[in-house]
C-alpha cells in the first residue's frame, strides 16, 4: 500500500507546481476562445495592416465606441525597426447594433478620426504628421454585431495638422473584439 509522505517540503513543492500549472495554464485556456482581430486600409496608396496584437476596441462609455490599431508587428518585442503608425476611430451614437454613421458636410460629426504616420521611438517626440478628419467623403459602417465582436467597413479623408496636406483612407475593413473583464 502507498504511504501519503509526511514531509511538508514535498507536499508544499506539490502544491507550488500544480498552482504553477494552473497558472500557467488558464491564461492560455482564456486565449483560446478569442478569435483573431483584423483591420486593414490603403492609406495614401499604401496597404496599412494591424494584427491581433495591434488593435484595441473598447466601448468604454454606453454608446461610445473606441476602434484603435497600429502597424502589424507594433506589439511585438523587440518592437519593429520601421516606423509605426496609429489609426483612432471614436464614434457616438453605437448601440451595439449595424449602424452606418453619417458625416454631415457641416455641424455635428459622430466620429473623431485620427492618424499618426511614424509614431516617435522617443517619450513624447513628434511623429512624422498626424492627421484629423478633412471635410470631404467619409463612411464608417458597422456592418455586423455578434456579442463583443464588430466588423465594418470605413474611409476617411485626413488633413495633415501642420501642413494641411490631404490624404485619403480608402477601403477599410475590420474585425475586433471588445475584450474588457
Amino acid at each position: 500500500m502507498y504511504k501519503i509522505p509526511s514531509n511538508r517540503r514535498y507536499c508544499g513543492a506539490l502544491t507550488l507546481a500544480a498552482l504553477t500549472t494552473v497558472g500557467l495554464v488558464l491564461p492560455l485556456a482564456a486565449h483560446a476562445d478569442k478569435m483573431p482581430q483584423r483591420l486593414s486600409a490603403t492609406v495614401d496608396g499604401k496597404l496599412f495592416e494591424s494584427d491581433d496584437s495591434g488593435i484595441l476596441y473598447l466601448v468604454p462609455i454606453k454608446g461610445v465606441l473606441n476602434l484603435m490599431a497600429s502597424t502589424k508587428g507594433a506589439g511585438a518585442y523587440p518592437p519593429p525597426k520601421t516606423p509605426v503608425d496609429r489609426l483612432s476611430i471614436s464614434c457616438k451614437g453605437f448601440d451595439g447594433k449595424p449602424v452606418k454613421f453619417s458625416f454631415p458636410k457641416s455641424g455635428y460629426k459622430p466620429c473623431e478620426i485620427s492618424f499618426t504616420k511614424g509614431d516617435s521611438n522617443k517619450p513624447l517626440g513628434d511623429p512624422l504628421a498626424e492627421y484629423r478628419l478633412a471635410d470631404g467623403n467619409h463612411q464608417m459602417e458597422i456592418t455586423s454585431v455578434k456579442g463583443k465582436v464588430i466588423e465594418g467597413t470605413f474611409s476617411f479623408e485626413m488633413v495633415d495638422i501642420k501642413t494641411k496636406a490631404k490624404m485619403a483612407i480608402t477601403g477599410g475593413t475590420f474585425k475586433a473584439e471588445d475584450r474588457q473583464l
